[in-house]
């Protein structure tokens, strides 16, 4: 589930983008009076792009961070699918492009790869398109999704509608058509968020692992694997040995990572652990298909130091608003290897951005939340 906490960082650091891939949404989401309907639902929230054979990356779009992204392997008689996205109209929305564009088979398998809620909340839409489906998680997701679920979700929904009054202010006070339709869109999407999700009621996973399970087919040989704490307690990757492609979640992705409910000294071990399984492609929650493993060592570079540094100046005595003066973008050996032009280049991708943004300007927004996101993570058990 995403915390009020990470819905601030997003709109922060993602500026437009946050609610980009919704803001495209509204023919779903008015359609969608019998929600999660995958029959009916219109489709184009989603690319689909190959990354391998029976290999299917459903990247949101456009670069929509509300929605994550999914991946679809191909099973001999069936699919196995994973994350479903923060509402079940574009859960429903991907099932009919699936049926639509890629394959008539059935979803037999669903895989949370972790509890936050733009990974689990279309669940329900699945349910009710496929009767056999088991959902699978990791025993730790299960629980958060237990105890955290429900109550972040009143949480959230009570900061959307404090979030929309003032946007609504905001379009009011507008003058500038490019500023006025970006209000608009946030004003639209909020309501309609808030009207499909009001009496949502969280969807549990069915089939929990501690470690490792694999699926056995003849088309291919599925892995869902779990390497340590990371983004959560709780994160699992879905690997493809064959056809060495991964779907990671928000374990190893194309953008800043949010590490509110992470483990930031955990972290970094966990990614080297991911990285010894072979891949040419991996996607993960959010931002393109990537070739290779060099994002992941970036990712893992880029927590490691900044949990380094955080750690030192604590033990310094220093504050949480001097660490945030001390540790900057132009601070950060790992950000001067090419990811920090990568992060930026993403970003600046997403279109209906704020009339305001700035590349520059979002990443050192973005380390600033990293550097509090650390500073009240570490030493938690």
């Amino acid at each position: 589930m995403l915390s009020a906490t990470r819905r601030g960082f997003l709109r922060k650091t993602l500026g437009a983008a946050w609610t980009t891939g919704a803001l495209l949404e509204q023919a779903v989401l008015r359609a969608a009076a019998a929600r999660g309907q995958s029959r009916t639902a219109p489709t184009g929230l989603f690319t689909l792009e190959k990354m391998a054979p029976g290999v299917t990356g459903a990247v949101s779009f456009p670069a929509a961070q509300t929605n994550c992204n999914a991946v679809i392997f191909e099973l001999s008689d069936s699919l196995l699918v994973v994350d479903t996205h923060s509402k079940p109209s574009a859960a429903a929305s991907l099932i009919a492009q699936i049926r639509k564009d890629l394959s008539p088979k059935p979803v037999r398998f669903l895989v949370n790869s972790h509890f936050h809620w733009d990974h689990t909340q279309g669940n329900i839409s699945y349910r009710k398109s496929f009767p056999q489906l088991r959902v699978i998680a990791s025993e730790t997701t299960r629980r958060l999704l237990t105890e955290r679920a429900a109550p972040t979700l009143k949480s959230s929904l009570e900061s959307a509608g404090k979030s929309l009054e003032a946007w609504r202010q905001n379009l009011a006070k507008a003058s500038d058509p490019a500023e006025k339709a970006y209000w608009q869109r946030m004003v639209s999407d909020t309501e309609s968020f808030l009207k499909e999700m009001r009496d949502y009621t969280p969807d549990l996973p069915d089939l929990t692992v501690r470690g490792d399970l694999i699926l056995h087919d003849k088309a291919q040989e599925l892995q869902v694997v779990f390497r340590g704490r990371g983004h959560t307690a709780g994160d699992v990757s879905v690997w493809s040995p064959s056809r060495k492609a991964i779907a990671t979640g928000d374990l190893a992705h194309g953008s800043l990572p949010y590490m509110g409910d992470g483990y930031p000294k955990d972290w970094p071990i966990t990614l080297a652990g991911l990285g010894m399984l072979e891949f040419d492609k991996l996607l993960g929650g959010h931002g393109g298909v990537l070739n290779g493993r060099e994002r992941l060592d970036q990712m893992r570079t880029y927590i490691e130091e900044l949990c380094v540094r955080v750690e030192a100046g604590v033990q310094r005595g220093r504050s949480l608003d001097q660490l945030q003066q001390e540790i900057t973008p132009a601070t950060l050996k790992s950000l001067a290897s090419g990811y920090s032009a990568a992060l930026i280049a993403t970003a600046e991708a997403a279109p209906l951005k704020a009339p305001t943004f700035r590349g520059e300007a979002w990443l050192a927004a973005g380390v600033r939340s990293n550097v509090a996101q650390a500073f009240n993570r570490l030493g938690k058990p």
